[in-house]
């Protein structure tokens, strides 16, 4: 078990040794500690303090993920709530409901839609493969709990920050940790079964996205408001069934096997660009 952890975890692991031998290598160009530190960590071959310093660079890492989110929410939800709040005092009285509405479109179902990990090969999993023998199966999974658990922590923080109760960011979070696997799923579907809907997946991205924004920031503008029954999104009913369709979606990622054949597509599809 602590085996496949490991192996799931893999790209993670040697992203925190790069950087933390990125972030040593800064802190030995450094006036006056730098050839301490230099003397220390790489003379003396100091794991202690290297792994210290890795540390203290994966804490910089998270809040630069963080952050990442942060503005997102900030730019596509907080900053358009305040612009249709100045001509619709329904909505500026009600900032919690609509932040829920807005990220829940734009983060939920969007990001769910379109932000797939398991379609998005980079060089980072390839060299897990290729070099570590990390089975496609195994590497997809990590990457995909990871984004799951980071993303849950990041935005019930951050919802929490605009205005969102803390018991209902922790609801609407958890919904969307339950769609992650599902978008994900689709994307297997599109790629399994529409091929030609795969292969112009920029422009499916594109509409999905363009849809959801129009009716995110046209539904206040065309009701003045936004309805009280969209709390629907943080009711038990509601969460059941998402945990149920998720659930389902996550049992059929786990048994899926033919990982390595999206990972050959994808790239050769990245060496055609």
């Amino acid at each position: 078990m602590i085996t496949i952890i490991k192996k799931m975890f893999a790209g993670r692991i040697l992203l925190f040794y790069e950087t933390m031998n990125q972030f040593v290598r800064m802190l030995t160009h450094l006036p006056t500690i730098g050839e301490k530190i230099n003397r220390q960590v790489v003379e003396k071959n100091n794991d202690k303090l290297s792994i210290v310093f890795g540390i203290i660079a994966q804490i910089g890492r998270i809040l630069y993920e963080f952050i990442g989110k942060f503005l997102y929410v900030f730019v596509f939800m907080y900053i358009p709530y305040k612009f249709i709040a100045q001509f619709y005092p329904l909505v500026d009285s009600n900032q919690e409901l609509t932040m829920i509405f807005f990220f829940f479109i734009l983060s939920t179902v969007c990001g769910s839609l379109t932000n797939t990990i398991v379609l998005a090969m980079g060089d980072r999993e390839y060299m897990m493969v290729k070099v570590f023998l990390i089975s496609p199966y195994i590497c997809f999974l990590g990457n995909i709990i990871y984004k799951v658990i980071t993303d849950f922590i990041y935005f019930t923080v951050i919802l929490f920050i605009f205005g969102v109760p803390l018991q209902k960011s922790l609801l609407l979070c958890f919904v969307t940790m339950m769609f992650r696997p599902i978008g994900e799923m689709l994307s297997i579907f599109v790629f399994d079964s529409l091929k030609t809907l795969y292969n112009r997946r920029g422009l499916y991205n594109g509409f999905v996205m363009a849809l959801c924004f129009i009716f995110a920031y046209g539904m206040p503008i065309m009701e003045h408001r936004i309805p009280e029954n969209w709390l629907f999104v943080i009711h038990p009913v509601f969460i059941i069934i998402s945990v149920v369709i998720g659930i389902g979606a996550s049992i059929y990622l786990w048994w899926y096997k033919d990982y390595r054949k999206i990972m050959s597509e994808a790239m050769y599809i990245k060496r055609e660009k």
